[in-house]
């Protein structure tokens, strides 16, 4: 009987069939981790998009878009935004579209007949100023943008709207400690400053 059991093991077609079944063993496992790895790369892909996608939603881009291009200009920036409100007024539509940046940080813009007329945005600039009440209080009102800049550095564009021919910008300072103060520009001349908690 043993001599019949070694006889099995030194015929060609048993070892053929053990390296069949461990090569369709490993082809198996191999083939579930190729799958995973597949889909391990899929989803990465997928969160690179994605991210790359929020990453469109900056201060900088906020910046770029311009009051009267078409709407077109601003998907081509950013994407497709979700359409908030819209209304119809004598014919002309008006619609709100926003888009989600990190964290709570968002922005919106305001078209009417396809063309961008206002916009504004939350959070999406960091950095912080320093902004005290002596130096809110030096800045009166008619003074152009250039003037306050020069008294308090660059301020972060909180919104700007055009209604005909009349512009409008806010401009906000604000500090680590949550104190800010906002400037109401309207053809570049200050109109409206309002502060919280400055010292």
């Amino acid at each position: 009987m043993s001599k019949s059991k070694k006889s099995i093991f030194k015929r060609w077609w048993f070892w053929l069939i053990v390296i069949i079944i461990i090569g369709g063993i490993v082809g198996q496992t191999g083939g579930k981790k190729d799958a995973k790895d597949s889909e391990g790369t899929k989803q990465e892909v997928s969160k690179n998009e994605k991210e790359k996608e929020e990453t469109k939603i900056t201060y900088e881009n906020f910046l770029a878009i311009k009051l009267g291009e078409p709407y077109s200009e601003v998907v081509k920036l950013l994407g497709e935004g979700k359409e908030d409100t819209s209304s119809e007024v004598a014919g002309i539509k008006t619609a709100i579209y926003s888009w989600k940046g990190e964290g709570l940080s968002n922005m919106n813009v305001t078209v009417q007949k396809d063309v961008v007329t206002g916009k504004a945005q939350l959070g999406l600039k960091a950095e912080r100023t320093n902004i005290t009440l002596e130096k809110y209080n030096s800045v009166k009102e008619g003074m152009t943008y250039d003037e306050v800049k020069d008294i308090l550095g660059e301020g972060e564009v909180l919104s700007e709207s055009k209604i005909m021919d009349s512009q409008s910008i806010i401009y906000s300072y604000s500090n680590k400690d949550g104190s800010n103060a906002n400037f109401t520009f309207n053809g570049n001349k200050l109109q409206v400053k309002s502060q919280f908690q400055l010292k």
